[in-house]
């Protein structure tokens, strides 16, 4: 249910938010429909839509119902009266990709990852910023955001964040890429940020209420409620990588790589992770019913359906997505292995959407949702629960950092 409007003064730039808000993620909708929606007086919901209107920000047309009446009048979003940037940093690719206002692509670019070296990753993801708002020709850029596997690496008693990343806890990354690119920036977990882009333009869309699996270097995963990513009290909620499994759910042969990941397939195949991750690789080793493979299938699917029963019982999900960096024949094998999943409160006569499903934007679901994290923090009135002080020395006031459609 949409939250109600305030009709104090004060409150202008939350209503201006949440009008604009409603417009975009409803597609469409008539000014009475806000009114209802909101709470807000009419004469506040003409106001806030008549300046929209005047700014670009949405569009207005009449369409008639077959009535008799006057032709009623749909507000819709001007979904190219903005892009935003989004880059995804792996250890694989730099992803980065513009979106329009509705979290759809424009254009894409890719090259080769420095992540090992912030200073360099920082200036090349300026670069590639530059390219991407050149290719959106005159569209006015909301800001960037970038998802990466990061952790929160505050006060842990041993590194626990992914191998190899441990100096970028020196960096305050979104300090530095606003002081080199001139734009704002949100830096997020790769997880939250794929679970993002399924809400806003995937799988999720008429969705509130999921978890988004991602299977990757690493385990991770991105918890939506309300609408909105759960966050935890230090912003490390779905740092499931870090689970202990049970003897009965190890591989025979033991490995040193994170459980249920992208390196542990790789490990048990017998190969470096680069040659899964080559277009066709690991199509080829399914069409052949590679044997590692398939025992890494099997467990895993084994894995996923203790995991899934652990994540329904806990937050309650309308759907578990599983997504991430594997090709999308290996995501579906995991799925059906998983099943037949185990009892839970999800698991309920009168479903309407399966308990378990694959990504339906693969692997740029995190750039994507990465782009689409400016666009919130400029335009909906909870922007307060991104993750907008992470990879900053001193806090920021986000309601004047983030002011496109408020001000």
């Amino acid at each position: 249910m949409p939250a109600a409007g305030n009709n104090h003064a004060y409150s202008g730039r939350y209503n201006r938010r949440l009008v604009f808000d409603l417009i975009r993620t409803r597609g469409e909708v008539r000014r009475g429909d806000l009114v209802e929606l909101t709470g807000l007086q009419p004469q506040t919901i003409s106001n806030i839509t008549r300046d929209l209107l005047e700014r670009g920000l949405v569009n207005e047309a009449s369409y008639s119902d077959g009535g008799r009446g006057a032709p009623q009048k749909l507000l819709t979003l001007a979904a190219r009266a903005g892009c935003s940037i989004g880059f995804h940093l792996d250890r694989d690719f730099l992803t980065g990709v513009a979106c329009d206002l509705q979290g759809h692509e424009i254009v894409r670019l890719e090259c080769e990852s420095p992540w090992q070296d912030p200073l360099e990753s920082i200036r090349v993801m300026t670069e590639l910023a530059t390219k991407l708002r050149k290719e959106c020709e005159d569209i006015p850029s909301w800001g960037i955001g970038v998802a990466m596997p990061t952790l929160q690496e505050a006060d842990f008693e041993q590194y626990v964040g992914s191998p190899g990343w441990q100096s970028w806890s020196k960096i305050d990354m979104a300090d530095a890429l606003e002081v080199a690119s001139g734009q704002p920036v949100i830096v997020e977990n790769d997880a939250t940020a794929a679970a993002i882009a399924e809400l806003h333009a995937g799988r999720a869309v008429d969705l509130t209420h999921f978890v988004y699996i991602f299977v990757g270097h690493g385990l991770g995963a991105g918890i939506v409620i309300d609408g909105l990513p759960f966050q935890g009290a230090f912003s490390n909620a779905g740092e499931i990588g870090l689970l202990n499994w049970p003897a009965e759910l190890q591989p025979e042969q033991s490995t040193t790589t994170t459980p249920f990941s992208l390196d542990e397939l790789a490990q048990m195949v017998g190969c470096d992770t680069q040659s899964l991750i080559v277009d066709g690789a690991l199509d080829q080793l399914y069409e052949h019913r590679n044997a590692a493979l398939m025992g890494w299938l099997e467990l895993n699917g084994k894995r996923l359906r203790v995991l899934v029963a652990i994540i329904e019982n806990l937050f309650d999900p309308q759907t578990i997505i599983v997504g991430g960096n594997l090709a999308p024949v290996i995501l579906s094998s995991l799925v059906d292995r998983a099943y037949p999943l185990l009892p839970s409160v999800a698991a309920r006569k009168s479903r309407t959407v399966a308990r378990l499903c694959t990504s339906a934007l693969g692997p740029v679901a995190s750039a994507v949702g990465a782009a689409i994290l400016p666009i919130i923090a400029h335009g909906s009135p909870d922007f307060r629960r991104l993750s907008l002080m992470r990879g900053r020395k001193r806090p920021i006031d986000p309601e004047t950092r983030f002011d496109f459609v408020a001000d």
